[in-house]
Formats: structure tokens, sequence, C-alpha cells
């Protein structure tokens, strides 16, 4: 328990980002130690999570930094940006930004622990990759693997859905109107992957 208060005590000084979650943060820790001490458990753990959560925050909010203003020529949705650090029924990080243009969108989602990621990683694991899906395959994203699944809605109009897994994440990047796959993979080849990768293990 001692380890995991000073663990969270460094994390604080890591970032600015973190910063603006600090005094919510410590208070959590606060609660955590004091119900740790008085040997309430269950409150320890569930104050020890509700200071994780804001540290996921925080972290996103730096990601959302990173990522760029405008992608393919589309730029970021105002108030599209959506920050959580208990994303869609889970505990962990969840980051978003969407892109809007002349008839195309894209948008950019990182999810902590997706429970998609087993069946991703073991499709990119396979030495020859093999899907009974003409519109699905393997590329390379810098020096991740990444998956792209090509698709045309009834209107005609193409989309691209390329999910690509590292450590405990997913980053999804998902595109329509663009018609060009390269211009796609370019796309998601600007991201700065190495560092989201690094700010969210």
């Amino acid at each position: 328990m001692k380890k995991i208060l000073f663990t969270f005590t460094v994390i604080l000084t890591l970032s600015s980002g973190i910063q603006l979650y600090s005094q919510d943060i410590q208070a959590n820790l606060d609660a955590a130690r004091s119900s740790y001490q008085s040997g309430d458990l269950e409150n320890a753990r569930f104050a020890l999570q509700e200071a994780l959560n804001f540290i996921n925050q925080a972290i996103g909010q730096e990601i959302l930094g990173m990522l760029p203003a405008s992608i393919g020529g589309m730029a970021k949705t105002e108030g599209g940006d959506n920050v959580t650090g208990t994303g869609m029924g889970f505990a962990g990080l969840f980051v978003s930004r969407s892109y809007t243009g002349d008839n195309k969108n894209s948008s950019v989602e990182i999810v902590g622990d997706s429970p998609m990621m087993a069946g991703i990683n073991a499709l990119l694991a396979m030495p020859a990759f093999i899907t009974s899906d003409p519109n699905q395959k393997r590329i390379k994203v810098g020096t991740y693997k990444a998956l792209l699944t090509k698709g045309t809605d009834d209107q005609g109009i193409v989309s691209y859905d390329i999910q690509l897994p590292f450590s405990n994440s997913l980053l999804t990047f998902k595109c329509a109107g663009v018609e060009n796959e390269n211009e796609v993979v370019a796309m998601v080849n600007s991201l700065p992957v190495d560092k989201i990768a690094k700010m969210a293990e």
C-alpha cells in the first residue's frame, strides 16, 4: 500500500496535465491513506481507484495535446474532444478526437485495456496473415503493426478503420470519404504514435 501511494505521489510530478488534477488526486490519496490506516480496506481501494481515474484523465489531456489540430485537410471538431478516466463502462484510459472536412470525416480514439486487444493481436501475430475478408489486411504504422479494414456503405462512400495495438492500449483511426488507401495510411503515420504509446503505458 505504501509503495502504491508513493508511486501515485511521484506520478503527480511527471507532467503539467497531471498538475491540473493534483488536488483531486491528492485528496483521494489522503483518503486512501486514512482509510488504510484505520483498517477500512474497501474505502482505501475505492479512493485509490478514484485517484487513478483522475490520473487517466490527466494523461488523456496530455495525449490530446499531442494530436494534430488538423489531419488530411480535415480540422478537429470543436467541442468534439473526449477524455475520461472511466470510458465506456470500464476503468481505464479513454481519449477521442474527431475531424471534419468537405464530404469527409475522421476520428482518433485511444482506449486502455480494450477488450478488442486480444483478437487484434492474435490476427497481427500470424506468420502468414490470412483472413476471409478481402478488405482486411495488416499494415505498418511506424514500427507498429496495425489492422486495416476497408468498407463501403450503401451510398458508395468508402471508409477505413485502422486498429493499432500498443502496450495495453488500442489506437483506432477511422476515416470516411477518402478513397485513396495510401492517403489514409499517411494520415495515421502522421500521428505521434511513439509519444502516445509512451504516455499511455
